[in-house]
């Protein structure tokens, strides 16, 4: 199960890989605001395209630029809002290993917890990718261990290396029981025995 969910991972890192490369280099990305707003050929002004605040908001926390992020968030961006899949800014700087943002997000007050549609939280994104640093991070922040997604996994079980294993292992001991899940040391101990 945990090679597909790695499987699962990988795809997700490249389908958001060929969406910013696709991006790069696009007629929006090479056009300023000053060229968008210009008079067609009959003189009429064009209208401006307008995005929705929360997709500015990833956007500008996917392109890991915090100045926007804290204008846009003093401009009443949802710091938790979520895409159609249910991810926040939080899950998909998790998902690029952009520990800079995730901090940021976290210091800032996004829902270190929250779960997308399937129930993954920023936890499950972060140890299933592999990303030691930002499962640390998370871990000291209020992640919680013993979150369980809607295929009844724990970040645990969506690890697939040895040493984030061995990580979530001993917080989960740690930890012992978690208030939402309070069997997690009992699940834990059946799956090391």
């Amino acid at each position: 199960m945990a090679a597909t969910d790695h499987s699962r991972s990988e795809a997700a890192k490249q389908r958001r890989q060929d969406q910013l490369q696709r991006w790069l280099g696009s007629e929006t990305d090479r056009t300023g605001s000053e060229g968008r707003d210009t008079l067609s050929v009959s003189g009429t002004r064009r209208a401006k395209v307008r995005f929705a605040q929360g997709a500015v908001f990833m956007a500008a926390c996917s392109a890991g630029d915090r100045e926007e992020v804290a204008a846009l968030l003093r401009q009443g961006a949802d710091i938790n809002h979520a895409n159609i899949d249910g991810l926040t800014a939080l899950h998909q700087a998790c998902i690029d290993e952009n520990a800079e943002m995730v901090q940021f997000l976290v210091e800032s007050g996004s829902d270190i917890n929250r779960g997308d549609n399937e129930g993954w939280t920023p936890l499950h994104a972060a140890a299933s990718c592999g990303f030691i640093q930002i499962v640390k991070y998370l871990i000291e922040h209020g992640a919680n261990v013993g979150a369980v997604n809607s295929e009844g996994e724990l970040p645990l079980d969506v690890a697939t290396e040895d040493a984030m294993e061995r990580l979530l292992k001993a917080e989960i001991k740690k930890q012992g029981e978690v208030p939402e899940f309070p069997n997690v040391l009992q699940l834990f101990l059946t799956k090391v025995t």
